[in-house]
């Protein structure tokens, strides 16, 4: 569904219209371009730009009225076209084409150097976007031009030139080519470089090189015979300074240094630190062995001493016996005299002591059984044998299941 854009009568409808840039304009310089439009009444209007390496790009929108304004890259050459645009209807109300003619800028890093009988020359691809090749030129060197494909890896550029003279200083100049979208071709400025060819440099074939010095510290001299490099050799072609101090007579020649008989010599310091590191790991071997066996003959001494002492715990222990004999002894011990508590007044009334009973009179010393014994018609009472009289037993202590068996049967 559309709905129609609601204008100013037709007297008005100029001012709904793109002001910058303006159209048929020539831009010649920049990166980017800020374009502004305005409308009076809308629902909604879009400010749009299109152009090379761009495409169709949307810029501002705004409702009602009003102004739109947008910024833009210009990275090509070429024509370019800013327009208003209904958002609702998709009608253009105004447009303004204008072209972009920019030429590229200088080459940077330019640098020259004479490799056999050619010039090798370098420098930085430029940033531009449509940049069509190089042209080179310059003097003592054949021109040559290329594509940038051609010329270029990466950010960097180089080519060789042909050198057209043997001496003297040669310079190249390096120019960057670009499009301008109409089927024409800008030129930058040119970038250039010097290099001095030196003699006989530009006739030696690619890959040779100088003789070097023989053994004797000859040279070969240009345009004579051999001169042997020496010291102090006055037909030398190279002036050395003067080594002698001042106030030394001229030619005198200082003695050889010696070398001491007595100098010390060179130790291995690592076979050194090993060694000592050695005798240290052994002391403490040795240490270690001497305070183990120290630590046993004191705890054994220890246990000696526990052992020999009749009043330490351990020999207290040891005559106890373990701690399940001392309690089954206690008990039986607590038996009896309870059996005994029990049978006293049977025994007395019998006329026997029990073993263990004080005598009056014995100076508190116990008697076993009377000293006499008077026949009578009864037969004494015997600890643990029937008889005609009393029995008595002796209480034995009760086992753990017999008193279960009790209490189960008290709960009965």
């Amino acid at each position: 569904m559309s709905f129609p854009v609601l204008a100013a009568p037709s007297a008005q409808a100029a001012a709904t219209s793109v002001i910058t840039p303006e159209d048929g304009a020539v831009i010649t310089s920049g990166s980017e371009l800020t374009a502004r439009a305005h409308f009076d009444f809308a629902l909604t209007m879009q400010l749009w730009v299109d152009g090379p390496g761009i495409g169709n790009t949307f810029l501002q929108q705004k409702s009602l009225a009003g102004d739109l304004t947008g910024t833009f890259p210009i990275r090509q050459n070429g024509r370019y076209r800013v327009y208003l645009k209904g958002k609702q209807t998709g009608h253009i109300y105004d447009s303004n084409t204008f072209t972009v003619r920019i030429a590229p800028a200088a080459p940077t890093g330019v640098s020259a150097q004479v490799s056999g009988n050619k010039l090798a020359v370098k420098w930085n691809r430029g940033l531009e976007d449509d940049l069509s090749g190089y042209a080179l030129s310059g003097s003592g060197v054949q021109s040559r031009s290329g594509s940038v494909d051609s010329l270029c890896q990466g950010t960097s550029c180089s080519a060789t030139l042909p050198l057209t003279k043997s001496s003297g200083t040669v310079s190249v100049a390096v120019r960057a080519q670009r499009p301008t979208g109409t089927g024409e071709t800008l030129t930058s400025a040119a970038s250039t470089a010097n290099a001095v060819l030196t003699s006989g440099s530009a006739s030696l074939p690619r890959g040779s090189a100088p003789s070097l010095p023989s053994a004797t510290g000859e040279v070969p001299a240009a345009g004579g015979p051999l001169t042997p490099l020496t010291p102090f050799n006055e037909q030398s072609p190279v002036t050395l300074p003067s080594v002698q101090p001042d106030g030394a007579t001229p030619g005198y020649a200082f003695p050889a240094p010696e070398i001491a008989a007595d100098s010390p010599t060179a130790q291995n310091i690592a076979s050194t630190d090993r060694l000592q590191w050695g005798q240290s790991v052994g002391i403490a071997l040795v240490l270690l062995i001497i305070a183990g066996h120290l630590g046993t003959w004191t705890r054994r001494l220890r246990v000696a001493q526990a052992g020999t002492n009749s009043n330490g715990m351990a020999a207290r222990i040891a005559r106890s016996g373990t701690g399940r004999s001392r309690v089954v002894k206690t008990r039986e011990q607590i038996a009896r005299a309870e059996a005994l508590a029990k049978a006293a007044p049977v025994l007395a009334v019998a006329g026997v002591k029990p073993k263990g009973a004080k005598t009056p009179g014995s100076g508190g010393k116990l008697v076993g059984t009377p000293t006499r014994r008077r026949r009578s018609a009864r037969r004494p009472v015997t600890l643990g044998k029937p008889s005609g009289g009393v029995k008595a037993n002796l209480a034995k202590p009760e086992t753990k299941a017999k008193r279960r068996r009790g209490s189960r049967r008290a709960k009965r």
